[in-house]
């Protein structure tokens, strides 16, 4: 029985514990446009609370947190209030899940909040209209398209701020025209803002509505105004409006065409005959009107021949309705002989004729003058051989036999000393040909040198071209040689490094 009366007595003390644990949750708006974002806050009074750690809600990403806390005095106890805010940017209607949240050891759930995502509607009669116009209703892949954007406002509306958002559409190139144009239709006045779009799938494709965000100056509503005052008083209202949307019938290009419009192709080398293992640059130029961004980088196959294929240099300008444009690659070539470049095409689907179009160029023949250097091999050469013919023994005659014992000394002392000079003599040649240090390779010490006369970044780049993989060390000098030059790179390469390396120095520290 006590034990019973202790529980309650127990229950009733903690009761005011548990009617704290209170759990909140609120969103900043309930129903919006896809694309902007909502606010999600869970606000939990207690002690000791611990938030749980949310990274996206319904697979999009949350954008940012927030936290901020208050304490109330309530009946005279205090009761601390912490929220925490989650932004994200919805994708579609959504239900915001239950979370758990510990509060003072225990466990709350969160109630789930519906988020709804409505489509754009737009006012034809409001005092400020935004309307989609094209150009036409119908084209091709890569055609470009005009698509203009029209702000229409009354005479008595005044906007303080005005910002499109930039179209980007996902079935479309969009290029932004310079300038707008000022006019008027009706009662409206209008600035016209112009684009041109190039879809890049056939079919029937939708272009959604586009947003504007509005800021307008609003004078608050007072009985007394004093028009001094008004301009020190005035408030800035935002607000969004939107454009009609509209579709666009796409056609396919013929024969796997990627092309539209019209084009020029001119491939040039800056010399037709070179010495052998030297450069030639063969360069690709391509101008004209049409979706230019389209063409591929180009490539070659030469049988014998070390290729190197620099990214290509696209530049592109809106003039009217057209989208001018040009392409240049540059391709260098190195050889040990007699080559020809093949010819190169440009194929595409022709705006004036609407049928397709191949231009290629003419083969081009390099003469190569020479042949590469053999190379020493740089190993320590033989000993020479000496042969030492034997003596002729003279016819022995009873004379000679009788004075035999004479000569004798003689000739052992004669024998000996030759025997003597013979061996110094082919010891010595053994000596000094192993320890006489291997000859350079005549090679690899033309290359050093020439690594140090390299002016530029361009003519070591050239240089070391035709080595590129020889080895690591030159492998990473190319890299940052083609960064200096074709990316704005400004890291200083290695020389000394690749003069240890044509000079064979790298690999005798490995050996040791």
């Amino acid at each position: 029985m006590k034990r019973l009366r202790l529980g309650k007595i127990a229950a009733l003390l903690l009761l005011p514990v548990f009617l704290f644990a209170e759990v909140n949750v609120s969103v900043d708006k309930t129903t919006l446009y896809k694309g902007d974002s909502v606010t999600f806050t869970i606000a939990v009074s207690g002690k000791d609370i611990e938030f749980p750690e949310i990274a996206s809600i319904d697979g999009s990403p949350v954008l940012g947190t927030s936290s901020s806390q208050s304490i109330n005095v309530i009946n005279g106890s205090y009761q601390k209030t912490v929220a925490k805010s989650y932004t994200f940017a919805p994708k579609r209607s959504l239900q915001i899940p239950s979370y758990k949240v510990l509060v003072d050891g225990g466990v709350e759930l969160t109630k789930p909040v519906t988020v709804k995502i409505v489509e754009p509607s737009q006012d034809k009669n409001a005092p400020i209209v935004l309307d989609m116009r094209l150009s036409k209703v119908h084209a091709h892949v890569g055609e470009a398209v005009r698509f203009d954007l029209v702000l229409k406002q009354k005479p008595n509306v005044s906007i303080y701020k005005f910002n499109i958002e930039e179209p980007v559409f996902e079935d479309f190139w969009v290029k932004k025209i310079d300038g707008d144009k000022q006019g008027s239709e009706g009662e409206y006045t209008t600035t016209t803002y112009s684009y041109l779009l190039f879809p890049q799938k056939s079919g029937t494709l939708t272009i959604p509505a586009v947003t504007a965000n509005i800021a307008q100056l609003v004078q608050p509503s007072t009985r007394n105004r004093d028009p001094f005052f008004d301009r020190f008083t005035q408030n800035v209202r935002n607000s969004k409006i939107f454009s009609n949307a509209a579709s666009l019938e796409v056609q396919a290009l013929p024969d796997n065409l990627e092309l539209y419009g019209d084009f020029n192709l001119k491939v040039s080398v800056d010399k037709t005959t070179v010495a052998a293992n030297k450069p030639v640059n063969l360069t690709i130029s391509i101008d004209g009107v049409g979706n230019i961004d389209d063409i591929k980088k180009y490539s070659l196959d030469i049988d014998g021949a070390v290729i190197y294929a620099n990214a290509p240099e696209i530049k592109g300008r809106v003039a009217g309705e057209d989208y001018l444009g040009s392409f240049e690659q540059k391709i260098v070539i190195i050889a040990d002989r007699n080559y020809t470049i093949p010819p190169l095409t440009l194929r595409y689907f022709d705006r004036t004729s609407q049928k397709e179009i191949i231009k290629k160029s003419d083969a081009i023949t390099i003469r190569v003058n020479g042949t590469p250097a053999t190379a020493a091999t740089g190993q320590a050469a033989a000993p020479a051989s000496i042969e030492i013919a034997p003596r002729e023994k003279p016819a022995r005659s009873a004379e000679a036999s009788a004075s035999a014992p004479q000569k004798s000394w003689r000739d052992l002392l004669y024998a000996a000393a030759g025997g003597f000079v013979i061996g110094a003599t082919v010891v010595w040649l053994i000596l000094r040909n192993t320890l006489q240090p291997a000859p350079r390779r005549e090679h690899e010490s033309t290359m050093a040198q020439k690594i140090k006369k390299a002016k530029d970044d361009k003519a070591l780049f050239e240089l070391l071209l035709p080595y590129k993989n020889e080895s690591k060390t030159v492998s990473e000098a190319l890299y940052q040689l083609e960064e200096n030059l074709y990316r704005n790179g400004h890291k200083s390469v290695d020389r000394k490094g690749l003069i240890r390396h044509f000079n064979g120095e790298d690999k005798a520290i490995e050996l040791v």
